[in-house]
């Protein structure tokens, strides 16, 4: 039996917060959703040194044109489409531009309007500092709540949050709902219709504002209602994806700082969940491997597990400082600093992370050469406690630095590539990367293919289809990120990062293992 400090009270509310979203959607799917998703626990893993790649059951790819534009963006198997929108400098329903540097993203409301189906997606924009003043998300976002404007003189932080709107089958709008933060990543949805935008910067310094960055905040589904006050209890780091577990109500999250970052969790004080529930505080831990201090998981085997627990963080907003380890002087946050000291363990770089049927799947893409690695996804199990390893990369054909990932209502594993132009095969040959894919986990931790950049376009192709030609260029090694299912299963949503477009694609899933 799973242990929980979570109430009788908040159990319900976070459990009727996902019924809500699968409501509208009980029937087979429900069902089968259920049944592949258990089956998808990865005790089907062969032990082994790295994973290897299998041929897709969805087909070979092959470009495939947009519906929205004419332009063939990715490149997907035989049967599936996709319509674009929010494509950096498109003009929104509020009249600011589209922002660039499209990164993480969530759906926070699923719900009928009428005979309409209606989703609302919460869309990170991974953006810092810029010397224009009007370009805080675009002129006008005086109007939006906003967390910083940075330095009073020409350097501002832009980055920041937009809505968007899908309703039966096509884009019907987006708009921007919360400015001023720095480099927001990654994030989560809550199950209350929120979203939490994580920054990924470890700031000690205060601004010409006295505010510091490396926080989270919330950004809810209805318009002008973001906090901008950041939630402190979760921690001042180089936050990158937050995951909530509706059974328990804790939050698992990951931090990208390399060599100095752990696996964390956090349990909220308030036991009833909610908007702005999260900044009544609570307990920050980091994980640990029993009965081993500091224990160095950069360098798995496939399908290796650990037993784990977690220690406490005293202060989640202390300083940022160098950090003496068994492996060197490493620049470290705050919390992490603490559980360090507490013991807990050793990553290289986490990045994306969710939550599903009991399980934390999450990724970490850091690079090496000796071992030679090119990423891993870990999948903690929250009722036992156990660790494993489930993709072990030492051939960049099978995956490229994994960033982040979701799990499909059918209980697949797909994760975003963000990885380097070059690297080794297993054979230890040199193989040149030329377009960054979408990847899908099976049970056994074999990888395969299931789209590809393809973003290659000059201005004037780009002025023919009514989009900037500032765009233009070769973006086909460029990030996936963001990627997230509707609640049926029927679409998946996901950001080209560069040049910034979001996607929805949809096809015959059922083929595959998503």
């Amino acid at each position: 039996m799973r242990s929980s400090t979570v109430s009788p009270t908040r159990r319900s509310v976070l459990k009727g917060g996902a019924a809500a979203v699968t409501a509208a959607f009980a029937g087979p799917i429900a069902a089968l959703a259920v049944r592949n998703a258990e089956a998808a626990a990865f005790d089907a893993c062969a032990p082994g040194v790295a994973s290897i790649q299998v041929a897709s059951p969805y087909g070979p790819l092959a470009p495939v044109n947009d519906l929205t534009t004419g332009l063939p963006l990715i490149q997907l198997p035989p049967g599936f489409s996709y319509k674009s929108t929010g494509w950096t400098g498109d003009v929104m329903a509020d009249g600011l531009a589209t922002p660039s540097a499209h990164d993480g993203m969530g759906i926070v409301r699923a719900k009928r309007v009428g005979r309409s189906l209606e989703i609302v997606l919460v869309r990170n924009h991974e953006r810092s500092t810029s010397t224009n003043a009007a370009n805080i998300m675009g002129a006008g976002l005086n109007a939006v709540p906003k967390y910083d404007i940075g330095k009073t003189g020409t350097n501002y932080q832009i980055g920041g949050n937009c809505n968007l709107v899908w309703r039966d089958g096509n884009w019907i709008e987006s708009y921007t709902s919360l400015g001023g933060l720095n480099r927001p990543c990654a994030g989560g949805a809550t199950t209350w219709e929120s979203w939490l935008s994580n920054e990924e910067i470890r700031s000690n310094n205060v601004s010409d504002t006295g505010k510091r960055h490396g926080y989270v905040f919330e950004v809810p589904a209805d318009n002008g209602l973001s906090n901008a006050a950041p939630i402190v209890a979760m921690g001042r780091m180089s936050h990158e994806a937050s995951a909530l577990d509706p059974e328990t109500g804790i939050w698992y999250l990951t931090e990208d700082q390399g060599n100095a970052n752990t696996l964390y969790r956090f349990l909220p004080a308030n036991a009833d969940g909610g908007l702005n529930s999260l900044h009544a505080g609570g307990q920050l831990q980091g994980l640990k491997v029993t009965g081993v201090m500091n224990a160095d998981l950069r360098f798995p085997m496939l399908c290796q597990e650990f037993s784990v627990e977690w220690v406490d963080i005293a202060d989640p907003d202390l300083d940022g400082a160098t950090l003496a380890t068994a492996n060197g002087n490493v620049s470290a946050s705050g919390p992490y600093r603490q559980a360090y000291a507490n013991g807990a363990a050793i990553f290289g770089a986490n990045e994306g992370c969710w939550v599903a049927n009991g399980i934390v799947y999450f990724t970490d893409k850091q690079v090496s050469t000796s071992p030679r690695r090119y990423g891993r996804i870990w999948a903690l199990d929250i009722a036992t406690n156990t660790l494993k390893a489930i993709l072990v990369l030492d051939d960049i054909t099978v995956g490229n630095s994994p960033d982040n990932l979701c799990v499909s209502p059918r209980g697949g594993v797909l994760f975003n590539e963000d990885g380097g132009s070059s690297g080794l095969n297993a054979a230890g040959q040199s193989v040149a990367v030329t377009a960054q894919r979408l990847m899908v986990l099976r049970p056994d931790g074999k990888s395969y293919v299931f789209a590809a950049h393809n973003f290659n376009f000059s201005a004037a192709q780009l002025s023919a289809a009514g989009k900037s030609g500032t765009l233009a260029g070769d973006r086909r090694n460029t990030e996936w990120a963001g990627s997230c299912f509707s609640p049926d299963g029927r679409v998946l949503f996901v950001n080209l990062y560069t040049p910034g477009i979001t996607l929805a694609i949809s096809g015959p899933w059922a083929k595959g293992h998503l």
